[in-house]
């Protein structure tokens, strides 16, 4: 059984040089398997009851990653640790007690909800699978204060998930998480999917959730204003890799890697003339496949800083003023990042 860390500052999940691969078949020989690396090594942290912000572009792994961390896929290499246990080492036992302590709340609020059954059964299967958290004559009343907690009718538990907008599907979704009474959610991209005013009515209720319950979140998201506005940590990923790690202000104010600098320039603000930041930097180049990453940094291809040692070293985490980079010239890059620098 998965047993709680003894000690209170120790991270709640734990991931040590993850890798996540599939087998796949060459678009030109299709009798030739290929292996392609969706999570090439990923170290990551999140401490109990704080936010992990992570962010990169589409086909970085953030959601391979999020699926290898709930078992929706098997890791190939590395450790998974959940309160100091390792999960690959998990008898069926132990997996069934993190099943109840890791929930997942999904992109598409409508694919994750099976559409054939109502409100309180999505929300009541979770108890069939895990009958000690909630006796049967009272999960009806339980299912009725989760409604509630989330900000639904109880009027609605009747209803089927094509009843639902995106913003109350997603509320659904919430409520099946926190009925298992979990110590992590990992949220990926909870949000894209829903209007911006419904964005903003998500992202507070999963802060008043966390304050109520105590949980930590992974939060996987494309916006890195929603990513700022709701983490206490920030992880920067690209093509498989964590390239910047640290809290988020820190990172937010002056990055140290030259793709989090891009990343963050593209950042709109409300009033560009008032606020002294660097220039945009756009990208060059498209994000390169992971079949073939290139040699060395894996950046180097589309980085304004790039030299001949990035292309042959691959730079490992190192610290570097309050964050961990992975980048050869992290302390230059901090220079240019400063406000009021130029480009």
């Amino acid at each position: 059984m998965i047993a709680s860390s003894p000690d209170p500052l120790a991270p709640l999940l734990a991931l040590d040089n993850l890798r996540v691969s599939f087998a796949i078949r060459s678009p030109i020989l299709r009798r030739i398997k290929m292996q392609v690396d969706a999570v090439a090594g990923v170290d990551l942290a999140v401490a109990p009851g704080k936010t992990m912000g992570v962010v990169g572009e589409s086909g970085c792994g953030k959601s391979t990653m999020a699926r290898a961390i709930v078992g929706l896929e098997r890791p190939t290499g590395g450790s998974i640790r959940f309160a100091g246990e390792a999960i690959e080492d998990a008898d069926a036992n132990a997996r069934r007690r993190l099943a109840r302590d890791i929930q997942m709340i999904f992109q598409d609020p409508f694919a994750s909800l099976n559409p054939r059954k109502t409100v309180a059964q999505i929300i009541g299967e979770v108890w069939d699978v895990h009958p000690d958290l909630t006796p049967e004559h009272g999960r009806e009343r339980e299912i009725i204060r989760l409604m509630e907690r989330v900000g639904l009718s109880p009027e609605m538990a009747s209803r089927f998930p094509h009843q639902f907008s995106g913003g109350q599907r997603q509320r659904i979704g919430i409520a099946r998480a926190i009925a298992l009474r979990p110590r992590l959610i990992v949220c990926d991209e909870p949000v894209s999917a829903l209007d911006v005013s419904v964005q903003a009515q998500t992202l507070n209720l999963l802060a008043e959730l966390q304050q109520e319950f105590g949980l930590a979140y992974l939060f996987i998201a494309h916006d890195l204003s929603v990513v700022r506005h709701i983490s206490d940590e920030l992880a920067v990923m690209y093509l498989g890799r964590i390239v910047e790690t640290g809290p988020v202000e820190t990172i937010y104010q002056q990055p140290a890697h030259p793709y989090s600098i891009a990343l963050l320039s593209a950042i709109p603000v409300p009033r560009p003339w008032a606020e002294e930041r660097p220039p945009r930097i756009v990208l060059e180049g498209d994000v390169p496949t992971p079949l073939a990453p290139p040699s060395g940094c894996r950046f180097h291809t589309r980085c304004f800083m790039a030299r001949d040692v990035c292309r042959s070293e691959s730079p490992s985490l190192r610290p570097v003023a309050g964050r961990n980079v992975a980048c050869h010239f992290a302390e230059e890059a901090l220079t240019r990042s400063a406000p009021g620098a130029d480009a």
